[in-house]
């Protein structure tokens, strides 16, 4: 008993520093209850973007590489906007609706990582996604003050 008493309270105290943290919302929408970016000390939380076309707000029709482009051109001005670059991210999660598009969205997205390291990922394929996408991307990001 004593030992769980001493593991909960040292997981506490290392968990001190993070929560005492504020916490910073980024172009938080007036329509839905979600926030474009949340910063928590230098690390960003993005949040994720469907293929949507920027002029019209549709999804581009067909191919998954489309999309994809849509998705990391929109997380290019993000970053941008939030002082940073595709340099900064260290975590994606893109979820696909056909696995079997794996390849395609692959090609596209990694034109955006060329010369530099690209974040650890996890790809899964879902059942479907908000207005007929085919894929959706996440992504966290630290902030260096190189």
């Amino acid at each position: 008993m004593k030992r769980l008493a001493l593991l909960f309270a040292l997981v506490a105290f290392a968990a001190q520093p993070a929560l005492a943290q504020e916490r910073i919302a980024h172009q938080p929408s007036s329509r839905i209850p979600f926030s474009a970016a949340v910063q928590v000390g230098n690390t960003y939380y993005l949040s994720g973007k469907l293929g949507a076309n920027r002029e019209t707000r549709e999804m581009t029709e067909g191919r998954m590489a489309a999309e994809t482009h849509n998705i990391m051109r929109s997380f290019e001005s993000l970053l941008e906007d939030l002082g940073m670059d595709f340099g900064d991210l260290v975590r994606a999660t893109v979820y696909l609706t056909d696995i079997d598009g794996y390849s395609e969205m692959n090609e596209a997205y990694a034109q955006y990582f060329e010369g530099i390291d690209p974040p650890s990922r996890v790809a899964m394929e879902i059942s479907g996604l908000v207005g007929g996408a085919l894929i959706e991307i996440s992504f966290i990001a630290v902030k260096t003050d190189d």
